[in-house]
């Protein structure tokens, strides 16, 4: 797949608390502001949340999307607020280390990141983010997933209201660090208003058939992970697909 720095792009990037210094609600507190500023500050930044792993009680994921890709990326880096938050963690110690930093460039046509009839601003504690990344043994098998699950998505759209997100890209180069990510190894994401929206979605027929049919092609999971947002930040900016 090839990509342009002007691509959208979603970003993981994971960090571990140190807990011998602050905890999880005081990084997040002190993570507030950056979240407010992109929001305020950044057209280009579509979504710039950080959830709560619920595997690991000190691990933070900051969820990030930008509409230009590298070149919003390079706006992000340059906010004060951004400098702001660096210096403050740092001068408190309240970061052990960064776990995992990947980049996934969008998929056409793949679902969608945003659901218009919801607030223009989703700002809420506790939702349900899971993420799974999965490596195909070629592009073939790898097409062949996208088309299944890229029309199941469209089914979703209509059926599904209370699935919020649903949608994926392909990674863009081999993560530095976490779980051994690989440049065109699949991302996707799913977020759900409330269990019970999580549930309907899991045991929908349709969602039931799929699975016969995804069992069929050759995959390895290299990451399942599952979060709930801190309402610190934003899910997305603008209700658009």
């Amino acid at each position: 797949m090839n990509h342009t720095a002007e691509d959208s792009l979603t970003v993981l990037v994971e960090y571990e608390i140190r807990g011998d210094t602050t905890t999880m609600d005081e990084w997040l507190d002190v993570w507030e502001p950056r979240g407010l500023d992109a929001l305020t500050g950044e057209p280009e930044t579509n979504a710039y949340e950080a959830l709560q792993s619920e595997e690991h009680e000190r691990q933070v994921l900051v969820f990030e999307r930008y509409a230009r890709g590298m070149n919003s990326i390079h706006l992000h880096q340059q906010r004060p607020a951004h400098a702001a938050l660096q210096e403050t963690m740092g001068a408190r110690r309240m970061t052990k280390r960064r776990v995992m930093t990947s980049l996934f460039a969008d998929i056409d046509d793949y679902g969608w990141w945003s659901r218009p009839e919801y607030a223009e601003v989703l700002r809420t504690r506790g939702l349900r983010m899971t993420v799974i990344v999965t490596r195909f043994q070629d592009e073939a098998t790898r097409d062949r997933y996208i088309q299944l699950t890229g029309d199941h998505a469209r089914y979703c759209w209509d059926n599904e209201p209370g699935t919020l997100i649903y949608s994926g890209g392909l990674a863009i180069r081999d993560a530095d660090r976490g779980p051994p990510i690989r440049q065109g190894d699949l991302l996707f994401i799913a977020a759900f208003a409330d269990e019970a929206a999580a549930i309907r979605h899991r045991d929908d027929p349709a969602h039931v058939a799929l699975q016969p049919k995804l069992a069929e092609l050759n995959r390895e999971r290299i990451l399942l992970q599952t979060y709930r947002t801190s309402g610190k930040g934003y899910l997305w900016a603008r209700a658009s697909r």
